[in-house]
This record gives structure tokens, sequence and C-alpha cells, in this order.
């Protein structure tokens, strides 16, 4: 099979197991939620056993071999050049990133921290340049799977702790673990009474505002909607005699009794609240040794460490750990691309689009610099390297990037988008790369790198005619602005409505909450929406993030 036909086969593979999540999820035999309970056996299985074949595999005689005759005068410059074009692409787009808020830094940051090389990168490198290539790029995988499960790991952690949740400890001792705007606890947080009483739950310019759990300390608890720092509105209370009152709350008064089965939906919506709650608690208290001890645990990180020893130490992968090891590695290709086609969002909005359109702009503008100034340092003579190094670059942005966003509460869909359409753009170098491979070697390197450099400047400009293109106007920002903050036409019309008419109104036209009093169901898809929408706005350079 030619280069090209090989490359096709790869591609039409690839988009066939897209293709197949996606019709999965279609017909409703999968959900977004099974994909990423999928995607996270990926990470913890089935990546770590890649991770440990492919390093390994470097070892075994015949590779050993072509590395010795192959890559002879480039053996040691291979891995630091990898080393140096992670932690460089890394530094450029958090320079670039550097006034965007937090949470769109670090997805933005890490998406660009390494690429993925694996089951993606090796079969493109191998059709193209043989095993010569294939054994590069094992060299190139072992310092680059330590910037993607380490640096970049770290950086979403790190990111998450500095955009809005942290500590801080009140006069009276009362202690608060959660998220900040303004200066004052909004959104998600724990806060710890002297009384050693504890709330959980959400938050609104400092005072108990959504849903949430308050536990008193001599015991019982309540469950349900605060409205200002009071019991308001569907709930639960356990009395520490046994006693449950469940119903609707007013003013912390007890108004209107139900079944609880009537308050099952507040409940689990409530107890999601917690435990939104306690991952910005556990974020806010993150110490550097706990980041480090958190990096160290991640079973890909593991993976690598172990590959790593026994390369250094010149064991062999055990025939025994070999068998379970090569279905698992095996499997990890087709399971990712299924996961990524049942979390496949084909219709973005403008603010998506936009920052999809901005990351790929910085990340192969970075890498193709990154290829040029690599690739002059190559000999004339060595042209195999220079296409190599050149096309490892540019590889994709690594999957296991929605694992991290959906670990510190990223935007999940961005982050899938990132990933298929940097793996699209990667696919359009590599067929410019097998054309041009014949011909590398009656090209000067200068030649080369120049070309290279060329096109990181040309695919900028693209990406930043794409990003202008897609920017929302001053009017239409304000028009939306009026539209979040004016109040409803019923409300208005109805200055003293009674308790229930408030409810109905509010259940009715509120556009981030779908809470009924009786038999509630909490639509957090709805409320994410919105949050997504600001997520990909920040990263696109149009706002300044506010968690609604």
């Amino acid at each position: 099979m030619s280069d090209g036909a090989s490359i096709l086969h790869r591609v039409a593979l690839n988009a066939a197991f897209i293709a197949l999540g996606y019709g999965l999820r279609r017909s409703k035999v999968l959900s977004v939620d099974d994909g990423r309970t999928v995607f996270r056996f990926a990470t913890h299985v089935t990546l770590p056993a890649l991770l440990l074949y492919v390093m390994t595999r470097a070892t075994s005689g015949s590779s050993s071999e072509i590395l010795r005759t192959v890559v002879e005068r480039v053996s040691g410059t291979i891995p630091a050049m990898s080393l140096a074009v992670g932690i460089g692409c890394s530094l450029g787009a958090y320079f670039l990133y550097r006034k965007h808020p937090a949470r769109a830094r670090g997805l933005a940051v890490g998406s660009a921290t390494g690429v993925n090389l694996g089951m993606f990168a090796y079969p493109f490198i191998e059709a193209i340049w043989g095993m010569p290539g294939l054994a590069m790029c094992a060299m190139w995988d072992a310092p680059n799977a330590v910037v993607v499960f380490g640096a970049a790991k770290a950086i979403f952690a790190a990111e998450q702790k500095n955009g809005d949740a942290s500590r801080a400890v009140h006069d009276d001792g009362g202690i608060y673990d959660g998220e900040w705007l303004d200066k004052k606890k909004h959104g998600y947080g724990c806060y710890k009474y002297p009384s050693g009483s504890t709330y959980e739950g959400q938050w609104k310019n400092n005072i108990k505002d959504g849903l949430g759990v308050y536990t008193y300390a001599k015991g019982g608890s309540y469950a349900g909607e605060f409205k200002r720092g009071r019991f308001e509105g569907t709930g639960i209370r356990v009395l520490r005699t046994g006693v449950v009152k469940a119903g609707l709350w007013e003013d912390n008064e007890f108004v209107e009794a139900t079944t609880v089965k009537d308050c099952e939906g507040t409940i689990a919506a409530a107890n999601a609240a917690v435990a939104s709650a306690r991952k910005a608690a556990e974020a806010s208290s993150l110490t550097m040794k706990a980041l480090f001890w958190k990096v160290a645990k991640f079973p890909p990180v593991i993976a690598v460490t172990l590959a790593s020893l026994m390369n250094f130490t010149g064991v062999a992968l055990p025939q025994s750990a070999a068998q379970l090891v090569v279905p698992l590695a095996n499997a990890n290709n087709p399971i990712v691309l299924l996961t990524l086609g049942v979390l496949f969002k084909p219709a973005m909005d403008r603010l998506q689009l936009q920052a999809v359109a901005r990351f790929i702009g910085v990340k192969y503008g970075l890498g193709l610099i990154a290829a040029a100034m690599c690739t002059i340092f190559i000999p004339q003579s060595f042209s195999l390297a220079r296409g190599v190094i050149a096309a490892l670059c540019v590889m994709p942005v690594p999957s296991i990037v929605m694992q991290y966003s959906a670990e510190h509460d990223n935007d999940g869909q961005l982050a899938a988008a990132i990933v298929m359409s940097s793996q699209a753009m990667t696919i359009i170098l590599i067929c410019c790369f097998a054309v041009a491979a014949p011909h590398i070697a009656n090209i000067d390197r200068a030649v080369f790198s120049g070309a290279l450099a060329a096109g990181a400047v040309a695919l900028s400009a693209a990406s930043a005619a794409g990003v202008k293109a897609l920017e929302t106007s001053k009017s239409d920002r304000s028009s939306k602005s009026n539209m979040a903050v004016a109040p409803t036409a019923s409300m208005a019309s109805i200055p003293r409505a009674s308790r229930n008419t408030r409810r109905r109104i509010a259940i009715r036209e509120s556009p981030l909450l779908t809470l009924s009093a009786r038999g509630s169901k909490f639509a957090r898809p709805r409320a994410r929406a919105n949050i997504r929408s600001t997520h990909a706005f920040a990263m696109s350079g149009g706002m300044k993030f506010v968690r609604l």
C-alpha cells in the first residue's frame, strides 16, 4: 500500500469509529455520561497499557538496532528537542493567553502542552518514513509523555486553583473553601462555622443562595433550596430526633407539607451541588505537595515511569504481562475515538467556534515555529530526521485533555471540540508532509525551516481572520446583556404576587434554573450550556469570565 493510500485508509478508519460513537449517542444506546465513563476507563486502563507497550517495544531487538544505526547522531538530541518543544509551546501559549480568565487559560495552555502520539501518530509516521521514522517517534515519546501526563495535568489543576477556588479563614474561626467572584463567595463552596455546623452548596454574593445542604453541629440537617441565606423553596429538614419535614419553606419557616417523594428531584439536585462544592473545596486547598502526589499517582504517569525504568535497566516486558497489556493497548484507540463520537457536538455556537479557531492558530503556529527551530539544527544529510521531527511538532492535542477538563470542572464539550479539530488539522498537515517527504533530501535545511516558519505565519493569520469573522458585534453583546438582567414582563406586572405565583413565574421564565416546586428536577444541562458558552467566550478573548 502506498504512503497516500495508507494515510487515507487510516483517516477513513478513524472517521468511521467517530461516526459510530456519534450514531450510538444519537440512537440513545450511549449517553454523554456513558461516554465520560468509558473515557475514564480508557485513561486509567487502556492508555497506561498502550504507553507501557509502546515505550518498552523500543528496546526490542529490531527497534534497538534501528535506533543504533539510523538515529545514532541525534539519539541524545531527539529527546531533548521533545522536552524543549513541549515546554516551549506551553510557555508560548501561556504568554498568548496570559490575560484570559484562569479556567479558559488552563484549557488552552494545558491543551497546547505536549502532543498525541500513541496510536494516532505511530501509524502515520510508519506509513511515510517506515521503521526508522517509527524508532525516532518512540524516542520523542518518552519526554512527551512526561510533559503530557505531568505538566499538562498540573496546569489544569493549578489554573483551577488560581481561577476561582481558594480558602479563606474568617476572624470568628469560620473556614470557607470554594469559588469566588469579585472577592465574594460565589458559585460552589463549603463553609465550616465556628460552632461545627457546615454548609455545602451554592453561593451568591457571600450568601447561601441556590441548592445545598446545611448540617447542624448537634445533629440534623436541611437539604434543598436556599434564598438570601435562608431556607426558601423545596427542601427536607431532618431533626436530630429523627422527625422529617418535607415540603415548601419560606424565610426559614415550614409553610406547606408534601411527601418525601415530591422532593426527590430537589434533593438529587442538592446532592449534585454538594458534589460540585466539595470538588471546588478540594481545588482551593490544593498545595504543591498535594499536586505532586496527585500527578505522581496518575496511572499514565506510573506507566511512563515504569517503562522508563525498564528501558534504563534493559529489562524486557515479561511474556505473561505482554499477553495482558497488548490487547488493552490495541483497544485504546478505538475506545477513545468512539468516545469522541459520543461527546461530539456537531453544531457549535459562534463563541465555541471562535475559541476553537483561536486555539488552532496558537497551537499550530507555535508547533510550526518549533519545527522550524528544531529542523535548522538537523544536518543536511539527515533529511529523514527533519521530516519526522517537523511532523511530530504538529501532532494533535492529547485526548487525555478531555479527562483533565472533566476532573477540573472545565468545559468538556469545548475540550472535545478542540481535540477533534486538532486531529483534523494534523491530518491535513500530515498529507502535506507525505507529499513533501520524497523531496526533503533535495531541499536546503534553511529553506525547509523557512517554509515551516512561513506556514506558521500563514496559519496564524488565517486563524486571526476566522476569530475576527466570528466576533460578536457590540450591539449583539449589549442586547444579550440587557436580556440577561432585565426582569420579566410577568414579574413586573405582579408586584405583590403570592408565593405560589412567584414560584410558578420563576420556574417558567428563569433562564438558568428549571426547578419545579413538587416532583422537581434540576435541569443542570441548560445551566451548564450557559456556562460552557461563557467559557468559550472567555477563551476566545471576548470577555472576563463570570460564573453565572
